[in-house]
Formats: C-alpha cells, sequence, structure tokens
C-alpha cells in the first residue's frame, strides 16, 4: 500500500531542484525540471481531468531555496497591522526591494517579533499566471516546509513546540534539511542546510547548550542519524511529500489558519472574486435552476387563476341572462350590473326609482298617537292584544268593553291619518282575567304620509 494522502477539492503543484511534482486526490506525476509553466499547467489540468471528481484548484509549494525568512524584533515607530510599512522593513533583512517581493509574516503573542516569510514576484509571476491561464485557480502560495510543518502540528496529539528536522535527497550524493521552530502561531525559526548532515552536526553542536532536555525534535525523511541530538527524539512516519499533500489539503479546505500565505500582492489574483468563483458559479446556477421553478409555479398557478376566473364570469353571465332574460348579456358585465343596482338605490339624483319600504318607527309613533288620542278624547279604556306592521299597513288587536269604543278607536287612527276598514268586533265572554264580557276587533290600517294626508283633505 503506498504512502499517499487523497487531497480533496483540488491538487499541489511544487518546484523542487530535481523538477517539478504534481498530485491531484492520490494521482501524482513528475516533470522535468526545465518543463516550461504553461506545459505543467496544462499537465496538471489533464491530471485534474482524469480524476473523477476532481476540481481545478492547486495549492503552489516554495522549495526552500526560493524562500527568504527572517524572525526579529519590530521597531516601536511601526504598527504590526500596517503591512506597506512592515514590507518596507522588510527590506532591512532580505536581498529584495519592496516593490520586487511578496512577503507574508505572523506577529509572535508571546513578544513584538514578526517572523516573515518573503519570495522575489519576478520568478513565480510566470508560473502562477500559466496556472491561471489553464483555468486553474491557485488557492495558496506556500513554502513546503510550511504546508509540513502545519499539517504535523494538525495531527499533533501534545499540541507543544517542537523543531521539524525535515530530510530531503537533492542528488544521488547530496542531502538537504531544514530545521523549523515552530509552536501554535507558526514557524518562528527556519533554517535550511544544504550539506544535510555535516551542516546538521555543526548546527546541533552550536546550539547544544542551549537546547532544553525536554525539548522535542522531529524528523521527517530519515530514520536515522549519523549524530545524536539533544532533547526528546520523535520520528515521524510519515513521508515529507505525504505531509505536504496533507498541508495543502488543509489549505485547499479553508483551514490553513493565520500561518504566512504568499497568495498576495503582486501574487495575487486579479479578480479579486477569484477565489470564489467557483462557489459563486454553483450559486449562480442554484439561483437560475430557483428562478425557473418559480417561473413554472407562476405559471400554473396562473394557469388556474385563470380557469377558476372563467368559471365565475360563466356563472355571472348565467345568473345576468336569468335576471334579464330579454337582454344580450353586456361585455362589462359587471359594470352594468353597478349601474343597475345605482338606479334601484336611486342613488342618481332623479328621485326614488322604485317606492322604499315605510319604517315602522314612523307608523308606530302616529299608531300611538291616535290610540292616545282615543283614550284622551272619547274616553276608550283598551287593551293592545297584537300588532303587526308592514310596509306602513298596521294590524292593531284590541280589546274594549263596548263596540261602541272599538269604533272610537277607528275613528281616531283616521283622524290622525290612516286609512282603516270598518272594524267588525266580537264579544269575549269574561274570564279569570278579565270577569266582565269584552269585546275584541282587528283593525287594519293603512298609514298615509303627511304630504298624501294634505292631498286628501283638499279632495275631499
Amino acid at each position: 500500500m503506498t504512502d499517499r494522502f487523497c487531497i480533496d477539492g483540488g491538487g499541489l503543484v511544487v518546484r523542487t531542484e530535481s523538477g517539478w511534482f504534481l498530485q491531484v486526490g492520490v494521482e501524482q506525476t513528475q516533470l522535468a525540471a526545465e518543463t516550461p509553466p504553461d506545459v505543467v499547467a496544462e499537465r496538471f489540468a489533464q491530471l485534474c481531468d482524469s480524476v473523477k471528481g476532481a476540481e481545478k484548484r492547486c495549492v503552489l509549494g516554495m522549495p526552500g531555496n526560493e524562500c527568504f525568512f527572517v524572525c526579529d524584533e519590530l521597531p516601536d515607530s511601526i504598527d504590526p497591522k500596517d503591512r506597506s510599512a512592515v514590507t518596507f522593513e522588510l527590506e532591512r533583512h532580505f536581498p529584495l526591494d519592496a516593490e520586487s517581493m511578496v512577503a507574508d509574516y505572523f506577529v509572535r503573542a508571546a513578544s513584538r517579533q514578526i517572523a516573515a516569510v518573503a519570495i522575489e514576484t519576478r520568478r513565480h509571476q510566470a508560473t502562477v499566471d500559466a496556472l491561471q491561464a489553464a483555468g486553474i485557480e491557485v488557492v495558496s502560495i506556500l513554502p513546503v516546509a510550511f504546508l509540513i510543518a502545519r499539517a504535523f502540528w494538525r495531527s499533533d496529539a501534545e499540541k507543544s513546540p517542537f523543531t521539524l528536522l525535515i530530510f530531503a535527497a537533492t542528488s544521488a550524493e547530496s542531502l538537504s534539511a531544514e530545521s523549523l521552530s515552530v509552536d501554535g502561531g507558526g514557524v518562528y525559526r527556519w533554517r535550511q542546510f544544504h550539506d544535510g548532515d555535516d551542516e546538521l552536526r555543526r548546527h546541533q553542536a552550536t546550539v547544544a547548550d542551549r537546547v532544553d532536555a525536554s525539548e522535542r525534535t522531529v524528523i521527517v525523511g530519515r530514520s536515522e542519524l549519523p549524530f545524536p541530538l539533544r532533547g526528546r527524539v520523535q520520528w515521524c512516519d510519515r513521508a515529507a511529500l505525504r505531509l505536504a499533500a496533507e498541508g495543502a489539503g488543509l489549505a485547499l479546505g479553508g483551514r490553513w489558519g493565520r500561518w504566512p500565505d504568499l497568495r498576495r500582492g503582486d501574487l495575487a489574483p486579479s479578480d479579486p472574486l477569484f477565489a470564489v468563483a467557483g462557489p459563486l458559479r454553483k450559486l449562480a446556477w442554484a439561483a437560475t435552476c430557483c428562478c425557473l421553478i418559480l417561473a413554472i409555479a407562476a405559471g400554473y398557478r396562473g394557469n388556474r387563476l385563470a380557469a377558476e376566473s372563467e368559471t365565475v364570469r360563466r356563472q355571472q353571465r348565467a345568473v345576468f341572462a336569468e335576471a334579464y332574460p330579454g337582454r344580450r348579456v353586456p361585455v362589462m358585465l359587471m359594470r352594468t350590473v353597478r349601474g343597475e343596482h345605482s338606479k334601484t338605490l336611486g342613488s342618481r339624483g332623479r328621485g326614488d326609482a322604485i317606492r322604499l319600504p315605510v319604517p315602522a318607527t314612523r307608523v308606530l309613533r302616529d299608531l300611538y298617537r291616535g290610540l292616545e288620542h282615543a283614550q284622551r278624547v272619547g274616553g276608550v279604556r283598551l287593551r293592545l292584544m297584537d300588532l303587526k306592521i308592514v310596509d306602513g299597513v298596521c294590524s292593531v288587536t284590541v280589546r274594549a268593553v263596548d263596540a261602541v269604543q272599538i269604533g272610537t278607536i277607528a275613528k281616531s287612527l283616521e283622524t290622525i291619518g290612516f286609512d282603516v276598514t270598518p272594524p267588525a268586533a266580537e264579544q269575549i265572554d269574561p274570564s279569570k282575567d278579565e270577569p266582565i264580557p269584552t269585546y275584541q276587533s282587528t283593525l287594519s290600517a293603512v298609514w298615509n304620509a303627511p304630504a298624501n294626508r294634505v292631498e286628501e283633505g283638499v279632495d275631499s
């Protein structure tokens, strides 16, 4: 079983002294060192196409000999948040001017020191441009040593500071080494040894007195050393390229954290939305599909509403034809109905088109006046048994002590303005409630409006 890590969401592109190293998913390939960047980009795109589900995104790994690193105190006059001022301050440490380099840094929490890494823009601009021209999104530009350190720190159970020794064969005879001191903030010391064993032995002899016996040293790429190391030694069973692939997976997945990233400055994407172009395209497709679904749903609902509206219109035409059988059903049906309704209510100022019902309260008022007149003038004693008023027509059932008083009641109502039908009285035998004989009659009286009473009086 090969010791390979599957990179999700893209791949890794690394240029080393021996050549180009490309990985997408678990698929790896190597190209000669003299391969031009456009060919590398084309080969990486083909590798992405050959891996199912792979996205055309990559992390561009920088070899250690292409990077500059420093960890030093920052002058009090410079604000660590002022990136431009810090970049110009780095000119004192790097053999590059601020305009020709891309640098990133972090401020160590325990002190005012900044740990900065930089690369020369001109040497890597062609590679970045070629990858972008091939439709490949360059997510991050990171030193390979930082990829290895970040991957090991994330998987480290102790989460305590350590020194990382990375060994790599530069040729069949020579071996290079890199020493990185790592804590929770990132890499704060980085040194390269081109003549691996000899330089590293001399370096270890120099710093041996300053190394605490409890400090931890992690070895990557070697199973043994020809010289002893002071402190605790931990051998990593994962290859350097596997750790680099794990670090690339962290960067592609947005889990790189606050560690330095050189995808900025002149090497930043020309399109500020380039890094999220893929998700934006997916969002656009989702929005388009949503709009299509809404349009289809709106069309379906509109058709249903149109069908229901047509059903209502047919019902309206049928009702109109039934109400006005001799008339043609008009086009503007509701307008015609409203016009007929207005004429019916007499709302156009031409008087009442139909006779409105006589208010029962007006009739009752005059009826009360008539009965009161019969009692006051005629001395009638009566009992009102039943009363019904419908549109000015009264049906009054009364009882009196004799038939003459019933006639007096009818005469009083006529005096007030009622048209009274001659009454017919019937005798009621005595009862427990009325121990004397009484006479009962139902009077039919039609109420006349005051204007009509005047006209009738004139005619008479």
